[in-house]
């Protein structure tokens, strides 16, 4: 499981256009009285300025217009990245120029950032929540005035006020167990208004830090509602013969993971893990190293275990049997971990996951080793299965399902040869270790992006997703949380040993995975 930080990138990266505050504190930290009144004429506003990733500079664009639309495009190099909120729908653009709809807490989360930049907490009128004066605290050597703020109600953004200025100079946020931190100043009079225009965020534990410098800002402009809309065409960054109706390519199934052959820019011939747990395509560095690819930039990437930096590169193409993926950015890391894996004569190349899932229905039968790609126009799935609608969060499709009657939501991932991988928040929240049978040390451990940890295996009674219960499933159980394992929204993972007891088809343009018995006809 390998996932772009795209999220966090983008939630971290806005303007921040008014400071919030309380009763007095508020229109101090506005500029005064006339501030407020200037403020509630402010109707739309359009920013621009540099932003720096980790040492990447780019360039961001955002767009607001009242009460709640909202667009941000950050441009690293080649690399665009988007969000947006039309009134009703939250979506974004990736790395690939793919668009998916935003859902769950990564929607709640960008409404989280639009209630700061529509001014929401001093204009009621727009996105809700609340506010609450904490009292004094102090940070960093300095007393300031303390406020927790509630977009939606929901979840608490703690904001310091300079006791002496007034004005706002830090933010406490956490999304899911990202835990950040965001320092504001330069503070420029805009339509009367007081307005950050740089802005510093680092997360706790994580290699992740974005710098905002604010060029300008313009008020009340007139903005084309279109902007707002979600895109409905989609990127056509593939070649798939239109006079057939599938493709079945042969894989082997070794230690837990779905191995097939591809060939890069035509010319280097390796092996690839199929991953619905990751966001991108993933190359092994050293498979690539005398391919010359144009460096595209780098993000920070999740793992099931923790964190790592990952170079971005642009292939001509990867070709899987006659189908072929087109100059798509992927990542390149050091995935040495799974060169054991292969015979002698087989070298790893890296890891199919979102960019190549995401463009065609695509089926998984365990028991024949076949993967079937199926041309995407017109396609209709085989009849029969259970069908199971999933979201997609951080691109990784997710399902709700019950352990032991626990409901919790659950990453399908086929990068992960485990079975289920119980996230350690929820084990703790319900208190599994308790529930559970024949629990035993996992000499194993669980390994992957940002090391290795230590863990358990046990037994439940029962897993249930859609009409299926599966009895007696064997669970493993992370000694700590870190990574995507530490998330605290997800209650877990479900890997090939869960999954290879069907033929599965992953279906991204209907939001459905379908699960038939495994002798199911695929063609």
């Amino acid at each position: 499981m390998f996932n772009f930080l795209l999220v966090f990138i983008l939630l971290i990266a806005g303007v921040n256009f008014a400071s919030p505050n309380l009763d007095s504190l508020l229109v101090q930290s506005i500029g005064g009285q006339t501030a407020l009144d200037s403020l509630k004429h402010i109707t739309s506003f359009r920013a621009e300025g540099n932003v720096n990733l980790n040492g990447q500079s780019g360039r961001f664009y955002e767009l607001f217009a009242s009460p709640d639309y909202f667009y941000l495009k950050i441009s690293l190099g080649n690399i665009v990245l988007v969000q947006a909120y039309d009134g009703h729908n939250a979506w974004q653009k990736d790395h690939n120029g793919r668009v998916s709809e935003l859902v769950g807490y990564e929607k709640k989360a960008l409404l989280s950032n639009i209630f700061f930049e529509s001014s929401s907490y001093l204009l009621p009128d727009r996105i809700e929540g609340g506010s609450k004066y904490l009292g004094q605290k102090e940070y960093d050597g300095q007393k300031f005035h303390e406020i927790a703020f509630y977009p939606l109600y929901q979840d608490t953004v703690r904001v310091l006020i300079d006791m002496e200025s007034g004005l706002r100079r830090y933010m406490f946020d956490k999304l899911d167990n990202m835990e950040s931190i965001s320092e504001l100043g330069d503070y420029h009079s805009v339509g009367g208004v007081l307005v950050p225009y740089y802005s510093h965020t680092s997360f706790k534990n994580v290699p992740l830090f974005t710098s905002l410098e604010t060029e300008r800002i313009e008020l009340n402009i007139h903005i084309d509602s279109s902007m707002f809309a979600m895109p409905t065409d989609l990127v056509n960054d593939y070649r798939f013969n239109d006079s057939v109706a599938s493709i079945t390519i042969p894989f082997e199934y070794r230690l837990g993971h779905i191995w097939l052959k591809a060939t890069i820019n035509g010319v280097k011939k390796v092996w690839f893990i199929i991953d619905s747990g990751s966001s991108a395509n993933i190359f092994h560095t050293s498979a690539i190293a005398n391919l010359n690819l144009h460096k595209e930039g780098s993000l920070p990437v999740a793992g099931i275990t923790g964190y790592e930096e990952v170079d971005l590169v642009r292939p001509d193409s990867i070709s899987i049997g006659s189908l072929t993926l087109l100059n798509q950015i992927a990542g390149s890391m050091d995935l040495s971990m799974f060169d054991g894996s292969l015979n002698d004569n087989q070298e790893f190349g890296g890891i199919l996951g979102h960019d190549f899932l995401s463009r065609f229905p695509v089926m998984v039968n365990y028991s024949e080793s076949t993967l079937t790609v199926f041309n995407p126009d017109g396609f209709e799935p085989p009849q029969g299965g259970d069908v199971v609608d999933f979201q997609l969060t951080m691109l990784i499709p997710t399902i709700s399902g019950e352990l032991n009657g626990i409901k919790g939501e659950f990453m399908v991932d086929l990068g992960n040869a485990y079975g289920l991988v119980l996230h350690r928040s929820f084990v703790d929240r319900y208190h599994l270790e308790e529930k559970l049978d024949d629990i035993n040390d996992n000499p194993s451990g669980l390994g992957g992006v940002g090391g290795r940890i230590d863990g358990k295996t046990a037994y439940a009674d029962s897993f249930r997703f859609g009409n299926t219960i599966l009895q007696s499933p064997r669970v493993v159980l992370p000694d700590r949380g870190q990574g995507i394992s530490g998330s605290e929204h997800f209650a877990g993972n479900i890997g090939n040993m869960i999954l290879e007891n069907f033929c599965v088809l992953f279906d991204y343009n209907t939001n459905r995975l379908i699960f038939y018995d495994s002798s199911v006809e695929s063609e």
